[in-house]
């Protein structure tokens, strides 16, 4: 088949304005931003030379690289993390202030009290806990997800990263959460058999959407209602609402579902989360590793 230059160049032409409309439009990543916040991309700019950055300590502790710079050691983190690292790290289950009554657990004598009882590498109110979650959203869209829990008794502080790439349309999202949780839980047959965790959370949440033009980011108030159930050591199951609210208004529900296998120490977690903004959604299964102490 002969193509006159005519044609031809009306071909070349339809394609470069349809590649165009394609790079305008952006993927799926930088619709969610956009719903999440209520605010359209902003053009990147080029990075200048790093300054001098101070971290803070509890965000550098609890996370490792995946830190973000504080302006400096008086934020609501870092007061809680000083006061997590001079709390003794234990409970005192032969507290006799606390006790109420006496009863059984692997043929051993224990005390209740009005705090249930935890037994170390369980992973319901932990000392400690890291989770590492892989998640696939579709085809192109996958996510590295990292929790933290560190908690004495009733108090808690909770941190999730989770990171969406679309190595395709080359663009990445990050979606981050801070908690400070107030939980009740642990081993207590006169009132569940197993062991359980209830909490409430407030905290903050972050968003940051980047490609090679845009980049779109936000903060705000978070809430979460974390709920776990573990009817025999080596299987459990667990659910994570929580709601980010942007200054605009947006709002972005963020749903996990779970169930492991293990026992005390390590379980192995598979599970869906559901993150939608409107009716742009980040949905898919997932796979994972816990760590508790």
């Amino acid at each position: 088949m002969i193509v006159k230059p005519e044609a031809g160049s009306r071909i070349l032409i339809g394609l470069v304005a349809f590649l165009l409309v394609q790079d305008a439009a952006g993927g799926k990543l930088k619709e969610f931003a956009q719903k999440a916040t209520g605010k359209p991309a902003d053009p990147a700019q080029p990075a200048p030379p790093p300054p001098a950055k101070r971290y803070d300590t509890a965000a550098t502790a609890a996370f490792g690289t995946g830190t973000y710079p504080s302006s400096g050691g008086e934020s609501f983190l870092g007061s809680f993390w000083t006061w997590l690292v001079v709390s003794p790290l234990q409970y005192r289950h032969d507290d006799p202030s606390s006790s109420m009554n006496t009863g059984e657990r692997g043929g051993s004598q224990i005390r209740h009290s009005i705090f249930p009882e935890h037994v170390l590498g369980e992973a319901t109110v932990p000392f400690a806990r890291i989770d590492y979650n892989r998640q696939q959203v579709d085809s192109d869209i996958d996510a590295d997800d990292v929790r933290v829990e560190l908690g004495y008794k009733a108090l808690a502080f909770h941190g999730r990263t989770t990171m969406y790439d679309d190595q395709s349309a080359g663009e990445k999202l990050d979606v981050n959460q801070f908690y400070g949780v107030l939980r009740y839980g642990g081993y207590r047959p006169d009132f569940v058999p197993g062991t359980f965790e209830v909490g409430i959370g407030l905290g903050v949440s972050q968003i940051r959407y980047e490609d090679a033009v845009d980049v779109v980011e936000e903060s705000g108030g978070a809430l979460t209602f974390p709920l776990k159930y573990y009817p025999r050591d080596w299987c459990g199951i667990e659910f994570r609402p929580a709601w980010y609210t942007w200054l605009k208004g947006n709002r972005v529900g963020d749903y996990d579902l779970s169930a492991s296998v293990g026992h005390r120490f390590l379980q192995l977690r598979g599970g869906y989360r559901w993150l939608t903004a409107s009716d742009a959604e980040l949905n898919g299964p997932y796979v994972g590793v816990s760590a508790s102490f």
